[in-house]
């Protein structure tokens, strides 16, 4: 390397016949994730400006590229950053209670939303943000309330983020008692916060941030909701929504149009290609096969569906070439987990008879290219190719929970965890680094996001102290 002092500044000379790029990550075990499902030993990256400019062995791109930044991933493997399809990041404060009572969704989930301020989701965005990054979702589709702060966490924290502003008709108390109570007023407000927030973070971020359409579930709005968000939705658009989560919307769906949800979504005109339905454990053969019809696609969420003792299809869902990702839904927003869920419920499902479970690569690539298609982001992230979005995450492997082995995929899927997450990059730009998070201050941010949680639930618990006692059972 050769530097020119000129006029009080030194300036880099381009070597010959190499080409300058910003970031060189070399000496790794590269999973691309492409097409060909190419695992490179020796792999190397050029990145620049943000964007993955090639890829090869070490030696190949060493002799094409100079960069400003080396990063030696020798013993360590090269992955896409996940992309996790379906979360609640601000609902990280129901820790401790979702999961703890059996029937939290409806008894607890939703009723402590009334508790929730608006600007409670920035600092709860900060918090779950950061728990996204520091375990290598680098890509979330967050479907929540108050969107608007988030976004302003989501911006600040550096992570792909497309957002939509959760709409509920239905009263969030009178559900925990089984009433379905419709409240026009609450869902027209929480329109207007969508259209806003469509018009207000859209494209932002320098493209990081973008916005769909989030009606809550078909239980929780009527049909008009669903029509006023197909008059906003344009071709393209995301809509996520709630798809058969329980048995509680089948019943209410079934007694209100005599339907399935997903014949429900069919009749409205909302079941297409732009949906994206969020955990379908009770979808019916018939709902699946008009799903495949459709091009809708599946949000499959198995770790809280094993903690609830539910199961799901997720390896008839890919026999029959449904679009499928993997999301991590409430609470605990960890891919490793989420993917290794996935896995042990495949084969429970198998022992009942249902097709044989994914290949631990086809589980990897459920959180990373999988997941991109489901959002229609494939050709930005998921995979390690030239032209794509510098999206990336370095694993390291010389850790006691994945070495020894006789095969690193299946130890990544199997036992990998957090732990293991040394480096985490967006768009090129280093989030996490030797394990530790880069200008965030992870004190501060989970300390006011413990303050808050304790708020929230005080207010609660006050206002029905029954609820305490349901906690603590």
């Amino acid at each position: 390397m050769f530097f020119v002092f000129y006029l009080g500044e030194y300036y880099r000379l381009k070597p010959i016949g190499l080409n300058m790029v910003d970031t060189i990550i070399m000496g790794g075990l590269v999973y691309t994730m492409n097409p060909k499902k190419s695992v490179i030993e020796d792999g190397a990256l050029a990145i620049d400006k943000g964007s993955i400019v090639d890829i090869g062995k070490n030696a190949q791109i060493s002799a094409k590229y100079e960069a400003d930044r080396v990063i030696d991933a020798s013993g360590k493997a090269v992955l896409p950053g996940f992309v996790n399809i379906h979360t609640h990041l601000p609902s990280i404060f129901v820790r401790g209670v979702y999961g703890v009572v059996r029937e939290g969704l409806y008894q607890v989930l939703f009723p402590v939303k009334e508790y929730l301020k608006p600007e409670h989701c920035y600092t709860l965005g900060l918090a779950s943000c950061l728990e996204a990054l520091v375990s290598g979702n680098t890509t979330i589709q967050e479907t929540y309330n108050y969107l608007d702060y988030f976004a302003r966490a989501a911006e600040e924290t550096g992570i792909r983020a497309d957002l939509g502003e959760q709409i509920a008709e239905a009263d969030y108390q009178a559900i925990k008692d089984g009433v379905y109570k419709y409240i026009p007023e609450q869902a027209e407000e929480m329109i207007g916060r969508a259209t806003s927030l469509k018009k207000k973070w859209d494209g932002k971020a320098d493209g990081r941030i973008s916005v769909s359409w989030a009606p809550l579930a078909p239980d929780m709005c009527t049909p008009w909701v669903y029509e006023e968000v197909l008059k906003h939705h344009k071709p393209g658009e995301k809509i996520s929504t709630h798809v058969e989560q329980s048995i509680r919307e089948v019943e209410q769906v079934k007694k209100l149009y005599d339907k399935t949800s997903v014949e429900h979504l069919s009749d409205m005109g909302v079941l297409g290609p732009d949906l994206i339905g969020a955990h379908c454990i009770f979808n019916t053969d018939s709902d699946l096969l008009k799903m495949q019809s459709s091009g809708a696609s599946v949000l499959h969420c198995s770790r809280p569906y094993l903690l609830g003792g539910a199961t799901a299809p997720l390896a008839r869902w890919l026999e029959m070439g449904l679009k499928v990702g993997l999301g991590t839904d409430n609470v605990f927003h960890n891919m490793w987990e989420t993917m290794r869920a996935a896995v042990y419920m495949a084969r429970i499902l198998e022992m009942q008879g249902e097709p044989g479970s994914p290949s631990y690569y086809e589980v990897l690539e459920l959180a990373t290219i999988k997941g991109a298609r489901v959002l229609g982001l494939q050709d930005k992230v998921g995979s390690l190719e030239p032209g794509k979005k510098a999206d990336i995450q370095l694993i390291d492997l010389k850790q006691p929970n994945i070495l020894p082995t006789a095969d690193i995929t299946s130890s990544l899927v199997l036992y990998g965890s957090t732990m293991n997450v040394d480096t985490v990059m967006v768009e090129g730009k280093i989030l996490k680094q030797d394990g530790k998070m880069a200008n965030m201050d992870t004190v501060r941010v989970l300390d006011d996001a413990q303050a808050i949680t304790m708020e929230i639930w005080e207010s609660l618990f006050n206002a029905r102290p029954e609820l305490r006692e349901l906690v603590k059972g």
